[in-house]
């Protein structure tokens, strides 16, 4: 079973990925993603938003880059089929059903 930390982990994970399904070209700068889970009542840290960029990046469901120090986030299709629960990834929380 998980620990409430693993699934707050896995819940924010979901919500940066819905965040990037939702915007232009499925791409958001690293403060637009940061104050947007702050809306949705999951604040993080700068740290907590880069480490879980860098841990999507490197399961393949979002590319991010560096381009000048600051995290630019985009997803990616696998991302994308997590986001909708198409596929399972551990770690990030699977969608309520509608």
């Amino acid at each position: 079973m998980s620990s409430y930390s693993d699934l707050i982990v896995a819940n924010r994970r979901l919500a940066l990925l819905s965040l990037l399904n939702a915007a232009n070209a499925y791409t958001l700068h690293e403060v637009d993603l940061k104050k947007a889970l702050s809306s949705r009542g999951q604040a993080a840290s700068t740290d907590l938003v880069r480490a879980d960029l860098q841990w999507l990046h490197e399961q393949g469901l979002v590319l991010a880059k560096q381009p000048d120090g600051i995290w630019l986030a985009t997803l990616t299709a696998r991302g994308g089929d997590v986001q909708q629960g198409l596929s399972v990834v551990p770690g990030v929380a699977r969608p309520e059903p509608i």
